[in-house]
């Protein structure tokens, strides 16, 4: 299966859940979600191979440091947590990625072993999940365009997503209490970094805008709008805050 066809498949709780996850880490995971849902009796004792010369090919990194990158994410991905809201929305959960790693060196490859909760939040094909494929993310330099992308392609049927809190908006893009503190600092490092890196991609199919709402002066809330980019040629907005897709909704509609 080429890069062109692997598609990456979550729980649309594990899309949503807290995480704080660095490039390369979630790089791997992407590799090892493509390579675990080609296994047809998928356990937490299965070993799923991520090979250097794969994730070279992919994300079109350096070959000569690539095993040392894979070898060095694996390392602290033994120790990431994420946290997520059942779909009671009642309990929330924290669980690990991982439950082990194999470093083989030798033929440039690392097997890692996925916890349970993961491999079930992978294999599920139910109404609650969302897939896109990994070529389309394969291109981002900030792990924050990854994590963004993943939260706008969920809305794919619809366009817009539902409100996010800022506070929200960070936890899921993994960002800890003392980093970009001031709103000027978040949207400069993190959200517009990662909106105009998904924009200029040749591989990411859409195109994103997003509004900000207030209580008094302070911004609290913001809503991404995003269309499919080979659209956006065919379409001239009549509101630059607003996109055509739009005009026929009502309010209650686009906030689902």
């Amino acid at each position: 299966m080429n890069g062109e066809t692997r598609l990456v498949v979550k729980d649309n709780a594990l899309i949503e859940a807290s995480f704080n996850l660095s490039l390369v880490e979630q790089r791997l995971m992407l590799l090892a979600i493509v390579e675990a849902r080609e296994i047809d009796k998928l356990t937490p004792d299965t070993p799923i191979q991520v090979r250097a010369t794969a994730y070279t090919k992919q994300f079109k990194v350096d070959e000569s440091n690539a095993y040392s990158q894979l070898a060095s994410a694996s390392d602290t991905l033994f120790n990431r947590q994420f946290s997520y809201v059942d779909r009671s929305g009642k309990v929330v959960s924290k669980r690990r990625w991982i439950i082990g790693i194999d470093f083989i060196k030798n033929n440039g490859k690392v097997v890692i072993y996925l916890s349970k909760e993961v491999i079930s939040m992978i294999s599920r094909l139910e109404a609650n999940f969302t897939q896109y494929l990994l070529e389309q993310v394969s291109d981002f330099k900030s792990k924050y365009s990854i994590r963004l992308y993943e939260l706008l392609i969920k809305y794919r049927d619809i366009g817009s997503t539902r409100k996010y809190s800022i506070e929200e908006i960070r936890n899921l893009l993994g960002l800890e209490n003392t980093e970009y503190k001031a709103m000027c600092d978040f949207k400069g490092y993190v959200l517009d970094k990662a909106v105009k890196e998904i924009n200029k991609s040749d591989k990411a199919d859409i195109q994103i805008k997003y509004e900000q709402f207030k209580e008094g002066r302070k911004v609290s809330h913001i809503l991404f709008k995003f269309i499919k980019k080979k659209e956006t040629k065919q379409k001239k907005s009549k509101d630059q805050n607003t996109v055509d897709m739009f005009a026929n909704m009502t309010a209650k509609q686009i906030n689902m």
